[in-house]
């Protein structure tokens, strides 16, 4: 990477840029995924230092430094643009600087800030549509929870997910989408894609259905942090979580195929078609199989012989109101017979 293109990136970032610099930069970063994650990884670090909490103070010809020198961008190579750093921070100082008023102007008292600006939860057996503040659209499965986080639209666009989301996400280059859940984090910029990350379920599972998202998380063998890129059909199945303390970003990494699954979907419509109460069940074993027929008709399954758990299933059932057509067609095709009591089912081998 050269010196001039890392000082455009830093300029880039913090809207100090002409537009045909701006047209160069983009294309180095669209033109490969390593370009791609590092201007993510920058993007966020500024978003962060411009957020303001009580008293800190934001440097902003500091901040402008820091990026300089976290690309290598020697001092001497600093002093050289000397003009060009005061004109930018110049530009920052103001826009801080308004933020600033605005934000101690507005803001609540801290014992009274929540710690998110928002809290969605769908209960077991319904879906939920909902717009954003930035104008992304988000639907919600069953048994879902999404926490949005302060500032949303502002000084950044982070929520928090628990459960199935489908997302629609509203372009916006300065301020990079992300979703965080407990083992992972999807950021993304423009595009389409479907999360699903419910605590009960041994599988996390991310699909793109238009753009590129990057999915940040444990999946190497090393047990290191390490990001996957997933294109347009692109599916990324997790069957459990790798978990460890240390965290150390690496961009190439040898992944555990017994774990981690990244492949292309002949159907990506099917991993949001959800929505539409199409329930899919792509090699799922009756544990996983159970769970999705709770969330879905809001009962309780037990899983009486503890062989069946491992048993896997794949099909599909579109628009079925009634839990027992799905139990009686399953009862037909795998070794497997079914009771009722009342919301309780109970699933046994056959015999």
């Amino acid at each position: 990477m050269t010196e001039a293109i890392k000082i455009a990136l830093v300029n880039y970032i913090t809207d100090n840029i002409e537009p045909a610099e701006k047209q160069q930069i983009e294309a180095w970063i669209e033109e490969d995924d390593l370009h791609k994650a590092l201007y993510l990884e920058l993007q966020e670090t500024w978003n962060t230092a411009l957020f303001i909490e009580n008293n800190d103070k934001i440097h902003t010809e500091q901040e402008y430094r820091k990026l300089l020198y976290r690309l290598g961008v020697s001092e001497k190579k600093s002093i050289k643009m000397k003009s060009m750093l005061l004109y930018a921070a110049a530009v920052i100082f103001a826009i801080v600087f308004i933020g600033i008023i605005s934000y101690l102007h507005y803001k609540p008292a801290r014992e009274e800030r929540p710690l998110f600006a928002q809290s969605i939860y769908v209960p077991v057996g319904n879906k939920k549509k909902l717009i954003l503040k930035d104008s992304t659209v988000v639907w919600l499965n069953s048994g879902s929870v999404l926490q949005v986080s302060n500032g949303f639209g502002v000084s950044n666009r982070t929520v928090y997910l628990e459960g199935e989301g489908y997302f629609e996400v509203k372009t916006n280059k300065k301020l990079v989408f992300t979703v965080k859940t407990k083992e992972y984090t999807i950021r993304d910029i423009g595009t389409i894609f479907n999360i699903k990350t419910y605590s009960t379920d041994a599988k996390f599972e991310a699909a793109v259905m238009e753009g590129e998202i990057s999915i940040e998380g444990k999946f190497s063998k090393e047990q290191k942090t390490s990001k996957i890129f997933l294109t347009r059909n692109g599916v990324l199945k997790v069957d459990k979580p790798i978990l460890n303390q240390e965290k150390t970003i690496v961009t190439s990494f040898i992944i555990d195929s017994s774990v981690v699954k990244v492949m292309k979907a002949e159907n990506i419509d099917n991993y949001a078609g959800w929505k539409e109460n199409l329930l899919v069940f792509d090699d799922d074993n009756f544990t996983d199989i159970a769970h999705k027929l709770e969330r879905k008709y809001n009962v309780t399954i037990l899983i009486k012989d503890e062989q069946l758990a491992n048993y896997r299933y794949s099909g599909s059932f579109n628009n079925i109101p009634d839990i027992q057509n799905i139990l009686d067609i399953l009862k037909e095709t795998t070794p497997v017979s079914y009771s009722m009591k009342g919301d309780t089912i109970t699933i046994s081998s056959k015999k």
